[in-house]
């Protein structure tokens, strides 16, 4: 069983929201478990007694609420305190990113390297002291230190791959893009996009496609497609396949435990929306989100069947076809609450290693929402998911980028 004591400004807490508490085990894949607040201490219960992290949104003035996590622990009778363990990832966070971006070379009067002095220096006092109230304050400093100096290293790390990338060349023209929902429509909408982005991200989902069961609706992307086309502004489409509540029509429900049958209709869905739209898209999003069994529950084989299928009836629709699989919860909290998911790292291994062709990794950061895997994050954490994903040796591209204005 594994303890954190968790204190406010009048000493042990009296309360403590548990927003988006999970458990993490190696490779910060969620493990399932029960998490709970009593008498200023948390208890985190789990099968097994394998060394486990605690993750949960943690409020961090004046930064704000942030996802945030221990590193990994083992049992003791002790309870661990909880703003001392997550200060002491972060530092460790900062350590290896450094060792692994090679910017050990920093001056020691970059912010970076300012605020990690300052970080480690409240973090020594908040480990030697006895008394644990006064380790807590010194740890939420270093907590808070540690946050701005790895969002500093992170952005320094940016700004010299920016120069390295583009300092030959321009950047593509494709390089920024814009979601436009088929629906939303005027001439202010279509002046915005002309005037700022050059590749234009067509959303579908079928339940809006195919209105009722055989019966399609196709005037509103039409509206758009051509518009683009008119434009010279390349469309990236989809996804095809999407099985999540705002996507499946209504009438998919009845044949949720028959696989066969729903892999049959959304075959037939998706060779008509391929077939009508293959000669304006430049890039096909082939699948969205199979991994999280947020709605439809399917095994990893049909999953990756999914996939396979509809990555074929693109590439057979076209030669040269792009296509792109998208991952929507990057950190993968759904597997510590969804039995039969897939972390996404696992999944996109899968994929590839059942050897599904795909031209890049679409990978949604949308933040700044409870639930659905869009806590707040910092820049640090969105660059060390990022990196993990490349380490697949496929193109990755930041398929959705948002967060409340």
């Amino acid at each position: 069983m594994l303890r954190f004591s968790v204190y406010d400004d009048d000493g042990p807490a009296s309360a403590w929201p548990l927003r988006g508490a999970h458990l993490l085990g190696p490779e910060d894949v969620g493990v399932r478990g029960r998490i709970r607040f009593e008498n200023g201490v948390l208890t985190c219960e789990r099968r097994g007694r394998d060394a486990v992290a605690l993750c949960l949104l943690h409020e961090t003035p004046p930064l704000g609420q942030l996802m945030l996590q221990t590193c990994l622990l083992p049992d003791r009778e002790k309870p661990y305190v909880l703003t001392v363990e997550l200060a002491r990832h972060r530092i460790k966070q900062f350590i290896a990113k450094s060792e692994e971006w090679q910017m050990f070379d920093l001056s020691p009067g970059h912010p970076a390297m300012r605020h990690w002095e300052e970080a480690r220096a409240h973090f020594t006092v908040a480990v030697t002291t006895p008394d644990p109230i006064a380790a807590d304050r010194a740890a939420r400093e270093a907590l808070n230190q540690a946050i701005t100096a790895s969002e500093r290293l992170a952005m320094a790390h940016a700004e010299i791959l920016l120069h390295r990338r583009f300092a030959s060349r321009a950047a593509s023209s494709a390089t920024l893009g814009v979601h436009v929902w088929p629906h939303r429509d005027g001439s202010a909408l279509r002046e915005l996009v002309k005037s700022n982005v050059d590749l234009v991200v067509m959303p579908l989902r079928w339940r809006d496609l195919e209105v009722e069961e055989g019966r399609f609706d196709w005037a509103p992307v039409d509206r758009w497609v051509q518009w683009a086309k008119e434009q010279g502004k390349p469309v990236v489409m989809g996804p095809l396949v999407d099985l999540s509540k705002r996507a499946l029509p209504d009438w998919m429900y009845v044949w949720q435990h028959d696989y066969d049958t729903c892999r049959d209709l959304a075959y037939d869905y998706m060779s008509r929306v391929v077939e009508r739209y293959r000669g304006v898209v430049g890039m096909w999003n082939v699948a969205s989100a199979l991994n999280t069994n947020e709605n439809f529950e399917l095994t990893s084989t049909q999953m990756v069947d999914l996939t396979r299928t509809a990555s074929l009836l693109v590439r057979q629709s076209r030669r040269g076809a792009r296509t792109m699989i998208e991952v929507r919860q990057p950190f993968g909290e759904h597997v510590a609450g969804k039995r039969d998911s897939l972390p996404p790292l696992s999944f996109i291994d899968r994929v590839v290693q059942e050897g599904v062709k795909f031209d890049a990794l679409g990978v949604q950061l949308e933040i700044g929402t409870s639930g659905d895997g869009r806590a707040s994050r910092d820049l640090m954490q969105l660059s060390s998911i990022l990196d993990r994903f490349a380490l697949l040796q496929v193109p990755v591209l930041v398929s959705a980028l948002g967060a409340p204005s």
